[in-house]
């Protein structure tokens, strides 16, 4: 199905940078001290902030008068606020961006000539490092039919040869697509909320044939979960819920059947002995949740079980 038509006029050129606030104004302000001390690129930048507990638009606009800011009431979750940035786009290329990211380097320029040197590539992402400086991304292996696992790449040494390299997915935290191929994937769904939305619209980038890359040349820090943390209740639900979501969404026939095997004898029992040896009980019951979600609702979905139907409503 293609996209509603958006009435704002495109803009030849242009790249629309999105990224998504929630509680976190400060690393907001990171990101775009950041994108405008590295960036000559001609671009627009859009910040939607998801429902905060304080609005942060004054602060921002006062440091950053030439930010777009976008404010809803309530949180949309991550598919959410990207589409409300997007509906507020007029570039002809769209960059979806995490806040608790930092630029070092230019990029976009970078990334927007991977997209026209090749109409075949449809995302590209730059590549992501901790700020360590350690490699934290170069490009997703294919998920396993099966297993529903996949490896992130962050090899140093694959890079040598050339600087794209190609990736099953897109990494949520930075990529870039145009409004063309936006024009034929449509909206990100919103029935994940939080994790698993990028892999979900790059399966039907790659179910058109377009291929999905890493410009390595591209470096982009990337502090890595400010927002959710490393363990917590609201992550461990949507892991679990998402995963299950994307292999019902996209595989079917008797490797599906044979996933949710593996998953309930296999992977689901590591994840809980895991967080029960950490004392994490919440997180536990987090996960089980997960699973029941998907038992009992369709793919379509938009209610987002357990402690959470909430979140997204007025």
């Amino acid at each position: 199905m293609r996209a509603p038509a958006i009435l704002l006029i495109k803009k030849k050129g242009m790249v629309s940078v999105i990224t998504v606030n929630y509680n976190n104004t400060q690393v907001t302000l990171e990101l775009l001290s950041s994108l405008f001390a590295h960036e000559t690129y001609p671009l627009e930048v859009i910040v939607v902030d998801n429902g905060s507990f304080e609005n942060p638009e004054k602060e921002i606009n006062s440091r950053f008068p030439q930010v777009r800011f976008v404010r809803s009431e309530r949180n949309l979750g991550f598919a959410g606020g990207n589409n409300l940035g997007i509906r507020q786009a007029s570039g002809e290329y769209l960059f979806f961006i995490n806040n608790d990211t930092e630029f070092v380097i230019p990029i976009i320029s970078r990334l927007v000539h991977v997209l026209k040197q090749d109409p075949k590539i449809g995302a590209v992402c730059p590549m992501l490092v901790y700020p360590s400086g350690n490699i934290q991304f170069t490009g997703f292996t294919p998920i396993n039919r099966w297993t529903g696992r996949n490896k992130c790449m962050t090899d140093s040494t694959i890079y040598s040869s050339s600087p794209l390299i190609k990736s099953s997915f897109a990494h949520g935290a930075a990529f870039l697509i145009s409004r063309q191929l936006f024009d034929q994937i449509g909206w990100m769904p919103e029935n994940y909320f939080l994790y698993f939305e990028e892999f979900d619209w790059s399966a039907k980038i790659t179910s058109l044939n377009y291929s999905i890359v890493v410009q390595t040349d591209a470096k982009l820090i990337h502090k890595e979960s400010q927002t959710t943390g490393k363990a917590s209740e609201l992550k461990s639900y949507f892991m679990s819920r998402n995963r299950l979501l994307f292999m019902r969404r996209n595989f079917g026939g008797p490797s599906i059947l044979f996933f949710w095997i593996y998953f309930l004898l296999v992977a689901s029992p590591i994840h809980l002995w895991r967080h029960l040896m950490l004392g994490q009980w919440n997180c536990a019951l987090a996960h089980l949740a997960g699973i029941f979600w998907n038992i009992r609702c369709s793919t379509g979905s938009l209610l987002l079980g357990y402690k959470y139907n909430h979140l997204n409503r007025l």
